[in-house]
């Protein structure tokens, strides 16, 4: 949920819809990502598979696949290694065994 701060609504969990402009949507959070710390997602937002985001990041826009991004807003940083696939599968193996 994403207030209107423009001044033009009322706005905060007490003021009845009717009186505020809120921005909701959906944000989806594929397999293996991880958000740090007092992130911010928006409305909206698809966060890729194996994707990470470091804390305190402020998330507008969906992120790629397998990349680390950090910041206000988030900047891609660099690719993030997958070794944790082959991990994955291990575990399982044995959970299951």
């Amino acid at each position: 949920v994403l207030d209107d701060f423009s001044g033009n609504t009322l706005m905060g969990p007490t003021v009845p819809n009717q009186y505020r402009n809120v921005k909701t949507g959906k944000v989806i959070l594929k397999k293996h990502t991880i958000i740090g710390a007092d992130s911010i997602i928006f409305p909206n937002v698809t966060v890729g598979e194996g994707t990470a985001v470091g804390a305190m990041s402020m998330v507008k826009e969906s992120l790629d696949d397998w990349y680390i991004y950090a910041g206000v807003p988030v900047r891609k940083i660099k690719p993030r290694q997958k070794k944790m696939l082959e991990s994955e599968n291990d575990f399982l193996k044995n959970i299951n065994s």
